[in-house]
């Protein structure tokens, strides 16, 4: 049996958390974080206790301060899962290009949080200046995005690979002999 689908009230907006669509359902997420609590958790009590550990110094503000905050957010654009879009596509452009070095050296997909992104960083402030650093923080190099990045190069590659044998009248397939471990070819 399912349980209790709570509803979203307006008067959540005090403890800072909004409404947002998950697969027909209404979680809570917060405005501050942006993180997001499941359903059976939309309840005055624990989006309050959210507020009070993970934002204290917002726990005193009153309730206009966070309907402002909310209406400023709904003009920013924001994607489908609740969370902020990059705006510039030369940022994107870079993730992916780096991304597909990271796969052309066959490194753990890890690397570029964990080295190369700060390496970055730090070579930004020292040579080009304090305002070039702050751009380059923009590039998306998690692990979760390098992933899904290198993930969406090869499936290009797979895509043009088959299109091609689609459009050629011939085409030819060499075949090595091996043998299994009965020594038969």
């Amino acid at each position: 049996m399912a349980g209790k689908k709570r509803k979203y009230l307006d008067d959540y907006i005090e403890f800072v958390f909004v409404s947002l669509q998950k697969s027909n359902i209404e979680i809570p997420q917060c405005e501050i974080c942006y993180k997001t609590l499941s359903n059976d958790a939309m309840r005055p009590s624990h989006l309050k206790r959210h507020l009070t550990t993970a934002h204290p110094a917002l726990a005193n503000k009153c309730k206009a301060f966070f309907v402002s905050r909310s209406q400023s957010l709904k003009k920013a654009k924001l994607g489908s899962s609740g969370a902020f879009q990059q705006l510039s596509s030369s940022t994107v452009e870079a993730s992916y290009k780096i991304a597909m070095l990271i796969a052309k050296s066959k490194k753990n997909h890890t690397i570029a949080e964990s080295l190369i992104k700060p390496s970055i960083l730090v070579a930004a402030d020292l040579v080009p200046g304090k305002g070039q650093a702050n751009k380059l923080s923009q590039i998306s190099l998690s692990n979760d995005t390098v992933k899904g990045r290198i993930g969406e190069l090869s499936q290009d590659i797979k895509d043009q690979v088959i299109s091609q044998i689609k459009k050629s009248l011939f085409f030819a397939i060499q075949c090595d002999e091996t043998t299994d471990i009965c020594h038969c070819a």
